[in-house]
């Protein structure tokens, strides 16, 4: 590069020890001074200009590569360099977002909001004609214009700017008081406050142009920053240990304001409500704070607007945090890649930020090579649209997000009563057919505010998605934007939008559509419909036009699809011949499977003609449209028929009941309703309808139908019921007898026999019979018995045994979990951690295989091999069907030992009592011990793993796996009995 005009010679070259940095120590004629050069983009840049008396070198910290000391004849002064952007900050909206770029005397300005020039250029170049040392943008008004001091230390150049591209124009130089200013800060038009050695001065200028300083009382920490504050309309200067002073131009005193734990080298401020004014500072070390809150301990650049602080990371991540009382007691996760998030984003390595739009959307960020980028993170778009909305700026809000495609649900769920309040105003500020058919179309029912688009705050506290479903939203928004587009001067113009809100609704209304585009003029009509085709399937069209039983339109629709003619002209010509108009609608109804609403038509067709009831009875049995039918055809003679096919219908499917009542509605199917009730096992029913005088039945046929609903009842094992329908109208008092005796109602078998003066029965059917049950009884319970006792002790050594030391414990796989005795709760939970949590990874064949072992795995436990880990399990299951099986056995084994005692068979009843009683008091005995100490649980029917979710003083679960049936009671012992 070239060193400027002004240089006669250069004295000395120094880089700093990263190479960033060159130092050129030389001769300016005036004197000697210090040029330092930055390069970016591969242009060169003079940042500073340090002067001095007798300059004779400068030395470079070897570890600190921004540290440089500049050794004078008298002494040296130490100078610690930072790189901090000079942008605008003013949240209005008439800001430039403008930054100045120092190039020796040469301030390149660019206005962000206007263009984006990449460097070295810019788009407009103001030569100050002495090298600048600071730029300090106004923190008033729209915050355009900005101050420059120059290298001096005591020139101080104003520059004014309007809102848009030109060029800002100087409208004011004048002198600091001394020369060792190193900072200004331009709070208001006549007021600028400088920091030098003498502490800090506040310097007023009036039209007349005279210059006033006045400077704050001395403090007792070297002032090391000063900073304005726009947001909080205050001038800010920090001292050497953190601590952060309000300038106050009033007292001309430092009031204040927080205090950072160290020193920052960038500081800015914001209004957090009840909080107060919170300060936020960038240390030398990457630290950001807010007030005493690390916010981050890798923020590599920050800007603050009035509502989100904007960061980027060392992580290369830029972060959004809102300002509000989260920004002080907000959680704030670390940078998560696998997180989406609208809090954050990634950017290139190792880019920083140049500025934020301080009321727009945009965020330009400076590579580390030098170039500019320019992007739009959701989390600004996303407020600049809340904004609008807020604002009441409905075409604002909706082209934002068309052009950064947020979804347009946003515009409704961000404020929904006020959104359909406001429809009015909606359509009148959009005004477009397009952009509302757009809209329309991107509904559905999700609250995007809850799933999508959630805040920066709620996402920085890491809170869960909630489901956002909301049904109905789409419908309803449909139906109230419709008769506000309806009710514009021209209608035609949203024609599109009114269709578009017709379709969308869920589900569709074609119909609706298709009768608002048959009242249109012929022209506009041809449009509506192609624009109706365009959001529905051609197919979907016609069959909704042809279901308005509106042809010529059915006509149009086909006309436009890619039907073949020679199928719809036909079809459409055969309709439209038919004479009767109800018939026309059944055939219509039908084609498109509206089966209910055709057998309407039908039966409507069929009072205009009689001819037509097989028809009616075809597609009533065809369809099942049984109910519908009896309920059009109420009052027509064909009624009776109808239940009749009905009641066929349901025998058919076995439902005997259902079917009995249909054929008694019928008043002429006597004989199916006596049958169904027959199969119905409702034998009552059967009789009382079949021996009616006005049933038809002759007394063979009531007698058939009796020893019919004897049988079906025999093959129910319902033998009472068997044995009574005989016995009241048949006289086949053995057959009775002996059902009775199969169903073991002795007691009713003995009374039967003397009733019907057949006492031989007794003896040739009640007796037998007793002495074969009791031997069958016998036997049963003395199995019941042993099986009982050997099942108890085998359970009684398997529960001796440690599970540790089943045969089959080392290869038990995943749906058995082993509970010892001395398990904790944390035992039983860690086993499966790993099953549990993997369950969603299997898929193909290892899932196949999986299956297969819980097949193998099920067999295993119901055949509860010895010594395996099922035994148990299989035996406790085992018992437990042996005590139902003793349970059924207390009503047998009481009324056979009544019907022995009756026929003084005493000591058959005693022993058979002492039989039963024996293992009563087994089952009483272990019942408790065998349900009560189950040590074993294993998968469940669904196939997840049963875990206990408690265990009781001895670690056993509280809850079996198992549970403990309905233990028997001596209820059924006849006391007398020895």
């Amino acid at each position: 590069f070239v060193l400027h005009a002004d240089t006669q010679r250069a004295l000395a070259l120094s880089w700093n020890s990263d190479s960033s940095v060159l130092a050129a120590v030389v001769d300016v004629g005036s004197g000697v001074c210090v040029q330092l050069w930055a390069d970016r983009n591969y242009h060169w840049y003079m940042k500073q200009e340090l002067r001095g008396s007798d300059i004779q070198r400068v030395v470079w910290d070897p570890e600190d590569p921004m540290h440089v000391l500049v050794v004078c004849a008298s002494g040296f002064t130490s100078v610690r360099l930072h790189s901090v952007p000079a942008v605008a900050h003013v949240a209005s909206t008439e800001s430039n977002a403008a930054s100045c770029v120092v190039n020796g005397a040469q301030v390149l300005y660019t206005p962000f909001a206007y263009a984006n020039v990449p460097p070295p250029m810019c788009l407009h170049t103001l030569d100050a004609r002495v090298p600048v040392r600071h730029v300090s943008f106004a923190a008033f008004g729209a915050g355009n214009g900005f101050a420059l001091l120059l290298a001096d230390r005591r020139t101080v150049v104003l520059y004014a700017c309007d809102s848009g591209r030109s060029s800002p124009q100087e409208i004011r130089r004048f002198m600091l008081p001394g020369s060792d200013a190193r900072q200004i800060a331009w709070l208001e038009a006549g007021v600028v406050v400088s920091l030098g050695a003498s502490g800090v001065g506040i310097t007023r200028i009036d039209d007349s142009d005279e210059v006033v300083t006045h400077f704050c009382p001395e403090h007792d920490s070297p002032l090391v920053l000063l900073s304005s504050a726009p947001h909080v309309e205050r001038v800010l200067v920090e001292d050497a240990r953190g601590r952060v002073f309000n300038v106050s131009l009033g007292t001309e005193r430092l009031e204040s304001v927080a205090e950072l734990p160290t020193q920052c080298v960038e500081i800015d401020a914001v209004d957090c409500g009840e909080l107060g004014v919170v300060v936020v500072g960038r240390t030398a070390r990457n630290q950001l704070y807010a007030n005493t809150r690390l916010l981050s301990p890798a923020c590599s650049s920050f800007y603050l607007r009035k509502d989100v602080l904007v960061f980027t990371t060392t992580t290369h991540y830029v972060r959004f945090v809102a300002v509000n009382e989260g920004l002080i007691t907000g959680d704030i996760p670390a940078d998560d890649e696998a997180v989406v998030s609208e809090a954050r984003r990634r950017v290139e390595r190792g880019s920083t930020i140049v500025l934020a739009s301080p009321t727009g959307d945009a965020v330009v960020f400076q590579m580390p090579r030098g170039n500019l980028e320019t992007v739009r993170p959701r989390a600004l778009v996303l407020a600049a649209v809340r904004q609008a909305l807020d604002a009441r700026q409905y075409r604002e809000a909706l082209m934002a997000c068309r052009v950064n495609r947020i979804d347009m649900n946003m515009l409704y769920d961000y404020a929904p009563a006020a959104f359909m309040g406001d429809l009015a105003e909606f359509v009148a500020q959009v005004n477009e057919a397009d952009l509302l058919n757009l809209f329309v179309s991107s509904l559905r029912d999700e609250d995007v505010t809850q799933t999508m688009y959630t805040g920066i705050q709620s996402q920085l506290a890491g809170e869960d998605k909630p489901d956002g479903t909301k049904p109905g939203k789409t419908t309803a928004v449909c139906r109230a934007l419709r008769p506000v587009l309806q009710s514009v001067t021209d209608a035609s113009q949203f024609m599109p939008t009114v269709l578009t809100t017709l379709m969308c609704e869920k589900p569709p209304a074609i119909d609706a559509a298709l009768q608002i585009i048959a009242a249109l003029g012929q022209d506009r009509r041809d449009a509506a419909l192609t624009y109706l085709l365009f959001l529905s399937d051609v197919n979907t069209v016609y069959d909704a036009a042809l279901g308005l039983y509106d042809l010529p339109l059915a006509l149009l629709v086909a006309q436009r699809s890619q039907r073949d003619p020679r199928e719809y002209l036909p079809a459409l010509g055969e309709l439209n011949a038919l004479p009767s108009e109800e018939y026309r609608r059944f055939r219509i109804d039908a084609q498109l499977s509206r089966h209910e609403s055709a057998l309407g038509h039908l039966c409507a067709a069929l009072w205009e003609d009689s001819d037509r009831w097989t028809e009616v009875a075809g597609f009533i049995q065809k369809h099942g449209l049984f109910r519908q039918g009896a309920e059009l055809l109420a009052d027509h003679e064909r009624i009776g028929d109808v239940y009749v096919m009905y009641g066929d219908a349901l025998a058919a499917d076995k439902d005997w009941g259902q079917a009995a009542a249909a054929y008694l509605l019928s008043q002429k199917a006597v004989a199916q309703a006596v049958d169904a009730f027959v199969q119905n096992k409702e034998w009552r029913s059967a009789m009382s309808l079949a021996s009616a005088a006005n049933s038809g039945f002759g007394p063979q046929a009531v007698y058939d139908t009796a020893r019919q609903a004897s049988s079906v009842l025999e093959d129910h094992h319902l033998f009472g019921d068997a044995a009574a329908v005989l016995l009241e109208y048949t006289e086949e008092t053995e057959d009775a007898v002996m059902l009775l005796v199969r169903g073991s109602h002795w007691a009713e078998a003995v009374r039967c026999s003397h009733a019907r003066e057949r006492s031989d029965l007794i003896e040739t059917t009640v007796r037998p019979g007793m002495d074969a049950a009791c031997e069958s009884l016998e036997e049963d319970i003395g199995e019941i018995g042993e099986g009982f006792a050997a099942k108890v002790e085998r359970l009684r050594t398997v529960r001796l045994t440690p599970l540790s030391q089943m045969t089959e414990l080392a290869g038990v796989d995943d749906s058995v979990d082993v509970m010892p005795d001395t398990a904790s709760m944390a035992s039983q939970f860690s086993t499966f951690t790993a099953t549990l949590t993997d369950i969603s990874k299997i898929t193909g064949s290892t899932a196949r295989r999986l299956s297969k072992n819980k097949r193998k795995a099920e067999r295993k436990r119901v055949r509860g091999k010895k010594g395996s880990v099922f035994e148990e399990s299989y035996l406790v299951d085992s018992l437990s069907k042996l005590i139902a099986r003793v349970r059924v056995h207390q009503d047998a084994v009481r009324n056979l030992n009544l019907a022995l005692l009756q026929f003084g068979r005493a000591a058959a009843a005693a022993r058979l009592q002492r039989v039963f009683a024996a293992v009563v008091e087994a089952v009483l005995q272990d019942g408790d011990w065998v349900f009560d100490r189950q040590r074993v649980l294993v998968q469940g029917d669904a196939g997840q793993i049963d875990l206990v979710d408690d265990v009781n003083a001895e670690g056993l679960p509280a809850t079996p796996r198992l549970p403990k049936p309905v233990l028997p009671s001596n209820a059924w012992r006849i006391s007398a009995l020895p």
